[in-house]
């Protein structure tokens, strides 16, 4: 099967629903989210002036700023630099500008399932003259593609950690960054943050934010589910209504709850527990966001 075109992309969506009790299945992988529609509204919630924005966006940019030294300090004087899911808002300058000024050597990976993505990271790093190495993938795919490397890797999630159930993501980033690498995750704190105003902007791009990825398992957006809920943790959810064939075949039936798209919010504690088997670095400066080192 050809990799990254529609039917890859309905394969994968119906092999990714996982029943997580009687009647709840996890639908929450991040990739199919990502797609068409679903990038375009995530696009929209980061433009300036947004509550989003003024809630994350800025928070998270100003944070960034303030730990990029204590990143650069870890980070050995050669490594390769692999950025997972780039995006638009370029938060990888940050880090770009103290490395630079370090006088430290990388290699930038970034890493994406869209070749939009790819081209805006690849085109902002080459101006810069830095060399890059795009690389079109699912992040699950990485340990096997990049194989052993002759210098440390450094991962970058950031907050995409985010929408994983913490320990698969953790895994996973140790098996990219291999052996004497490091990994990057961030997690917005939901003690230091208006998580009413937060779940409200939630419940109102829920509605539209998973339309494409419901599709891709037969669903009509409009008649075949609910309207989507965002709780406040913030797992967003709906009910099936009108359910098909090939659901049916795998026990998904009317009435079944669907989880569909999660954005997880921490306490300082609940982060450290699931960081607990993990070597770590966390930077807590007070905001509302708490970023990680992860040394493998």
């Amino acid at each position: 099967m050809e990799k990254y075109n529609q039917e890859w992309f309905k394969n994968r969506a119906l092999k990714s629903l996982r029943r997580i009790s009687d009647g709840v299945w996890d639908y929450s992988d991040s990739l199919l989210l990502y797609i068409s529609s679903g990038a375009e509204v995530y696009e929209q919630l980061q433009e300036v002036d947004t509550p989003y924005f003024k809630l994350v966006t800025k928070p998270e940019h100003e944070y960034l700023q303030i730990i990029a030294k204590n990143i650069t300090d870890v980070l050995p004087n050669d490594f390769e630099y692999i950025d997972l899911g780039p995006g638009t808002e370029h938060k990888e300058q940050f880090l770009f500008d103290e490395l630079k000024k370090q006088g430290k050597v990388f290699t930038y990976v970034p890493v994406d399932i869209g070749d939009h993505f790819l081209d805006i990271a690849e085109s902002h790093a080459s101006k810069q003259g830095i060399p890059v190495r795009k690389i079109k993938a699912a992040f699950e795919e990485l340990p096997e593609l990049l194989g052993r490397s002759l210098v440390p890797r450094f991962v970058s999630i950031g907050l995409t950690f985010s929408n994983y159930a913490p320990q698969d993501i953790l895994e996973l980033l140790k098996k990219i960054a291999g052996e004497n690498g490091f990994a990057f995750i961030n997690a917005q704190m939901r003690d230091r943050v208006d998580m009413v105003e937060l779940q409200k902007i939630y419940q109102d791009v829920a509605i539209h934010l998973v339309d494409d990825k419901v599709r891709l398992i037969g669903l009509d957006p409009d008649q075949g589910i609910t309207p989507r809920l965002a709780d406040d943790g913030f797992r967003v959810s709906c009910f099936l209504l009108q359910s098909n064939n090939a659901l049916v075949e795998m026990g998904i039936k009317n009435g079944d709850k669907l989880i569909v798209f999660q954005s997880l919010r921490y306490t300082k504690e609940s982060l450290e527990g699931e960081l607990h088997d993990f070597n770590h670095e966390s930077f807590d400066t007070g905001s509302s966001f708490i970023g990680t080192i992860i040394k493998t």
